[in-house]
């Protein structure tokens, strides 16, 4: 008895095959072409809303997307996935040390702000920084040290008169306040004083009623405010 043959499948025919080389060449080509591309963010979604619109999906006008939309600059976004982690640093260093309800840290578009309270920096009346809060103004600074911005301390008071022989008004009290932060944050922190500014608000910018006594420990506060650098800004001008 003879040994059947074995049959062997059609093999595909050979266009198909220089079809499926043709298609991996693309397909390498397109991903190439995406890996070396920038995409910009609002053009993406004027295109995405062209082929909604295209499909039935949307009647609107397809750059209206998304009302209201402006994209954060590049320069931005660097810059807060730069301080991200110093900020979660300090939230941390804040709330071992209990004083989540002494400092406020809030990140923002324009940058990163902290309200300090005023007792927790300075006794009663004056503007010599408590040595003991050294560690908390130096992990504050520590996230703007290597980022060319522009730091404003603004001192803040509540509405009762002072009474001291040193300062004339709240007004001075404040910015003397304001100095002291900016002094430790050259002569500690190194910043450079060309990106400090001290600024003296006084009792003219309450965030709280200064009829009660709640109010006005609200409103003695130093606030930092550490700015986001803009496109093509020369910090040091």
């Amino acid at each position: 008895m003879g040994k059947s043959k074995c049959e062997c499948p059609d093999s595909p025919p050979a266009w198909l095959t220089t079809f499926s080389d043709l298609m991996s060449l693309l397909l390498c080509f397109f991903v190439l072409l995406v890996s070396m591309s920038h995409i910009r963010e609002d053009a993406y979604y004027v295109a995405r809303g062209s082929l909604e619109g295209a499909f039935g999906v949307m009647s609107s006008n397809p750059a209206m997307i998304r009302l209201g939309y402006t994209p954060m600059p590049t320069l931005k976004n660097i810059q807060r996935a730069i301080v991200d982690e110093s900020v979660s640093n300090l939230q941390d260093f804040i709330q071992g040390r209990k004083m989540g309800d002494d400092v406020k840290v809030v990140i923002s578009d324009k940058g990163v702000s902290l309200s300090i309270s005023a007792p927790l920096l300075f006794d009663s009346g004056r503007s010599d920084l408590k040595p003991d809060m050294y560690p908390l103004l130096s992990q504050v600074f520590d996230i703007a040290r290597g980022w060319p911005n522009v730091i404003r301390v603004e001192g803040h008071t509540d509405n009762t008169p002072i009474e001291s022989a040193q300062y004339e008004s709240n007004w001075d009290l404040s910015f003397a306040r304001a100095l002291s932060v900016v002094q430790f944050a050259v002569q500690f922190s190194k910043i450079h004083p060309s990106r400090l500014a001290p600024v003296a608000c006084g009792e003219y910018r309450p965030v709280a009623d200064n009829t009660t006594e709640e109010g006005r420990a609200k409103n003695r506060r130093i606030e930092i405010m550490m700015e986001y650098k803009k496109e093509n800004e020369n910090p040091f001008k």
